[in-house]
């Protein structure tokens, strides 16, 4: 097997932040293709969000590439690859939701996708900054917040997806649309609940090395 020369500058604190900025870029691009959805254009939309998905992927194998032979990683090797791997679902999961709203052949958004969108971006914003500031693992009290405020978003998340299935089944009489609908809603949900993953997974990290 062939591997890469050792990279001195590599940081695995900057690898977690590069894929957190994945999450925030291909969720930026999913609400813009929500927000201004036009069925003609769903196929290409996917397929330039689905790159972005294969940059973050790129990212993550490098990182396992230089964990693989690297003698002494600043925090416990599997916990490197339990943060890495959590922050690519997020990005996994965004996947996932414009995915579904291709194959499924959606036509119309309904503004509970949108609402919980939006709810959605600023969790993944509050995890790339709390990987910001998990950069420093001296930065505890900055860490703490940021892992309960990206617990607070899910939660907000949580409450929309209720909401948003209870509005499903309430209002919506088609059953085909009921079944690609609850798909959708399932995959928002648990891009939140990759966000709640990776603040456990940092807040576990801490409570182990301070």
């Amino acid at each position: 097997m062939m591997f890469r020369k050792k990279k001195k500058e590599f940081n695995y604190f900057d690898e977690f932040i590069e894929s957190a900025n994945y999450a925030k870029e291909i969720v930026t691009n999913l609400r813009e293709v929500i927000n201004n959805f036009n069925v003609a254009d769903i196929e290409e939309s996917s397929k330039n969000i689905h790159e972005i998905e294969n940059k973050a992927d790129k990212n993550l194998h490098e990182l396992k590439d230089y964990l693989l032979k690297d003698f002494l990683p600043p925090i416990d090797r599997e916990d490197v690859l339990n943060i890495a791997h959590k922050i690519d679902d997020i990005v996994d999961g965004i996947d996932e939701i414009i995915t579904n709203v291709n194959i499924l052949n959606v036509t119309n958004i309904k503004k509970d996708m949108e609402q919980s969108l939006e709810i959605l971006q600023d969790a993944i914003n509050k995890t790339y900054d709390l990987l910001v500031d998990f950069k420093d693992l001296k930065n505890i009290q900055a860490i703490k917040e940021k892992v309960i405020e990206v617990n607070n978003l899910e939660e907000l998340g949580d409450r929309q997806y209720e909401l948003a299935m209870k509005n499903l089944f309430e209002n919506e009489t088609n059953a085909i649309e009921v079944i690609k609908w609850e798909k959708i809603y399932e995959a928002i949900e648990n891009s939140f609940d990759a966000c709640e993953n990776v603040a456990e997974s940092v807040e576990e990290v801490l409570m182990k090395n301070c």
